[in-house]
């Protein structure tokens, strides 16, 4: 009797874990029918707040904090994820302090680490430069001219944004209309930019700036669809689609306490990437429509 009860204890939790592999541990308080849960990562990376698709090699990186977002305490790291969102290499990179935002051209990949722009070569899997920022106070994401090189990084703590060009890294442009400017993209000629409360399109010859979006709530991870599609995120833990300048709720796991950071985006697929920030991992959501 008691071999009998131990099988059907075994069997038991056979059929659970079964049944939950691939399922989403915490659904959020609020899930769009547009959005659909695909997978998460295990929860062992350590404060993950900016994923970035990389579409030559086929594989996600993940900035982890590992600690204050200010502290430099030499703890962050860069992890691999498969599409699959398995962890392949769980310090891929490391010497850095509390990395956040990523772009990339060529074969580097550009880290804002606080008050540094750190470059990678990804072939080589290493640091190979740090570009200082000395007046810069937390620096945030990073987008890169897809036509020239040029890399332009957000800080949100002075109202800036900085620019690597011909191997000088300054102060591009400060302006009261960068109000806790953060997340960056570039569409078409323009460097877009998530600020508060609005979406702004910055020209960047001219540096002239003109507002695409408001009442947006503040912006964190920002992913451009099309020319008037937008999709956004909070931090706190919501993610919105701004279409035609008209906001709509995809996704809250406020309630839940688990955070929405910089998002990552696989247009193939439509795939929404989030990483959890205090949460330790990255959650996949294909978008439906």
């Amino acid at each position: 009797m008691t071999k009998i009860i131990r099988f059907m204890a075994i069997a038991l939790i056979c059929i659970q874990s079964f049944a939950s592999f691939g399922q989403q541990t915490d659904v959020p308080a609020f899930l769009s029918s547009e959005l659909e849960f695909l997978w998460e990562s295990e929860n062992t990376l350590e404060v993950p707040e900016s994923v970035f698709f990389d579409a030559d090699n086929s594989c996600i990186y993940v900035s982890n904090i590992k600690g204050t977002p200010s502290n430099q305490d030499g703890n962050g790291y860069i992890s691999k994820l498969n599409l699959k969102g398995e962890i392949t290499t769980h310090k891929w990179i490391t010497g850095l302090d509390a990395p956040k935002g990523m772009a990339k051209y060529g074969n580097f990949l550009f880290v804002s680490d606080i008050n540094d722009l750190a470059v990678i070569d990804i072939a080589k899997g290493e640091i190979v430069k740090k570009y200082p920022a000395p007046t810069a106070i937390f620096l945030n994401d990073v987008a890169v001219n897809p036509k020239t090189g040029t890399v332009y990084v957000s800080d949100n703590m002075t109202g800036s944004i900085h620019r690597l060009k011909n191997g000088n890294f300054t102060v591009w442009l400060k302006d009261d209309q960068l109000d806790h400017v953060n997340g960056l993209t570039f569409k078409d000629d323009y460097l877009c930019a998530g600020v508060l409360n609005k979406i702004i399109k910055i020209e960047t010859d001219t540096k002239s700036i003109k507002t695409l979006a408001d009442n947006t709530g503040s912006i964190d991870g920002l992913i451009n669809l099309d020319d008037n599609t937008w999709i956004i995120s909070d931090w706190v833990g919501n993610i919105q689609m701004i279409k035609s300048g008209k906001a709509k709720k995809l996704l809250s796991s406020a309630e839940q306490q688990i955070n929405a950071a910089d998002l990552g985006y696989i247009p193939e697929q439509k795939i929404i990437l989030v990483p959890t920030f205090h949460n330790n991992r990255v959650i996949a959501y294909q978008l439906k429509k």
